[in-house]
């Protein structure tokens, strides 16, 4: 029984100048969308995609690419990323076929950012016929595997340039083969809410002989935008891809966040994803961001059925992550003194030039009623006499504090927390007694 052998594919605030592009880009490369496209080169496996994210949204990532699968994406996109990061993605085929990807990104600071990944393609259950012996083996297998070691550094305030070597090995039945190549990447973000990037795959194509002549993988051009609007609660993307010997293909995705901050405090933000890829078929899916980790999951459509993607990041440990802890003498609630107040905040700052920083404190109606600000590193205590920018004295009740470290790189970091101001009760008063020159702390009853 001769087993058939398939393709699959599963492949981000709007500037108002800039949305017309997003329009040019759909009305140009509509007929590319439609185009039927020829498959079933060496490197196939290397074309379905990373991250349920990224496949959900069609697969039109090349420029939005700010999670750990940066490396498989572009490369260059790399830099976006701003903590360690681990992805894991488990897509089950058909036919005994499976498709998984695993990578690591772990950012350098001013050195840039480095990551390493693994994508693997398993298929069983195969028969091994010759023509002279016929069927010589049972349950066979096919094993791809590509792992991808990804650098990338800013060469500009806003450009940012990748490079990824891929080790390629391959076993397809009794035959395996190693090759090697190169993938160079690009990043541009002329406004914080457009990003464009390029990546050129297999710029060194790898050969893997398998048995008699190489197989070769092809060269991939790959560019896209990626547009923000609404504080990142709405996310476009369109890629456009040109492989050799094919025909290009368009293809492009939404992504919207409804909810962010919920109530629950486990459950950080949830994002609705859509798209269409080059098969045109829709595509859909679900993120759900849940303190140092995100589920997500992605849904396609395929003439032998329904794919399901789903993938599981950890993250931990930014780069970037600034702090002003309020010194309280309960849990978030400061006590005022009938003469003199003084609250202290402490803050933690990692080792990276800061360009300026802000700590701004407002009352129950988002009124700022205190700034704190400077343009170089902030002091490790900052006091605040409980007094608004003019000198009065602020009434008691709930404050929200709001720390913002920009740092020279222009990355920012914004520490936000609250304060309870309450006067002591008349009973919880402390009064200083002197008996014989002895100091006694009672309570006024």
């Amino acid at each position: 029984m001769k087993k058939k052998i398939f393709r699959l594919f599963g492949v981000a605030p709007i500037h108002r100048s800039v949305f017309p592009v997003l329009v040019l880009i759909f009305a140009m490369h509509w007929q590319l969308a439609r185009a039927d496209n020829y498959y079933g080169m060496a490197n196939d496996y290397l074309q379905y995609g990373a991250g349920a994210r990224s496949l959900a949204m069609g697969g039109a990532y090349v420029a939005l690419a700010d999670d750990a699968s940066a490396p498989y994406w572009n490369p260059g996109a790399l830099t976006q990323i701003d903590e360690h990061q681990f992805l894991s993605m488990y897509a089950p085929f058909f036919e005994q076929t499976n498709y998984n990807f695993l990578s690591y990104v772990h950012p350098l600071r001013r050195l840039g950012a480095l990551g390493i990944s693994n994508v693997l393609l398993h298929s069983g259950g195969y028969e091994e016929v010759t023509r002279q012996q016929g069927v010589i083996g049972t349950n066979r297998s096919i094993f791809k595997n590509a792992i991808i070691i990804s650098y990338a550094n800013k060469v500009r305030e806003r450009v940012s340039l990748g490079a990824s070597l891929k080790l390629i090995h391959e076993r397809v039945m009794r035959y395996s083969g190693n090759g090697l190549g190169v993938d160079l990447g690009i990043l541009y973000q002329p406004l914080d809410e457009l990003n464009i990037g390029l990546a050129l795959q297999n710029v060194i194509q790898p050969r893997v002989t398998l048995r008699d002549d190489p197989d070769v993988y092809e060269i991939n051009l790959k560019a896209g935008v990626a547009l923000n609007a609404f504080s990142k609660r709405l996310t476009l993307t369109a890629d456009i891809n040109k492989l050799v010997d094919e025909k290009a293909y368009f293809c492009a995705g939404l992504e919207v966040s409804p909810w962010e901050k919920m109530s629950n405090p486990s459950l950080k933000r949830v994002d609705l994803r859509a798209g269409f890829n080059h098969l045109q078929s829709f595509t859909c899916g679900l993120g759900l961001k849940i303190k140092f980790f995100s589920i997500d999951y992605a849904f396609s459509s395929h003439d032998l059925g329904n794919l399901h993607k789903f993938a599981l990041t950890f993250n931990w440990g930014n780069i970037y992550k600034a702090s002003a802890n309020p010194v309280l003498k309960t849990e978030n609630t400061y006590g005022l003194d009938a003469l003199t107040n003084e609250l202290e905040f402490s803050t933690d700052i990692p080792s990276i030039t800061v360009k300026r920083w802000t700590l701004e404190i407002k009352d129950e109606d988002e009124e700022v009623v205190k700034t704190f600000s400077g343009e170089t590193r902030p002091p490790e205590i900052i006091r605040w006499d409980v007094c608004d920018d003019i000198g009065r004295p602020v009434k008691r009740g709930d404050y929200i504090y709001e720390f913002t470290v920009v740092y020279k790189n222009d990355r920012q970091w914004v520490d936000q927390g609250e304060i309870k101001l309450q006067s002591f009760s008349l009973e919880e008063m402390p009064i200083e007694i002197r008996v014989n020159g002895e100091e006694l702390t009672e309570s006024v009853e």
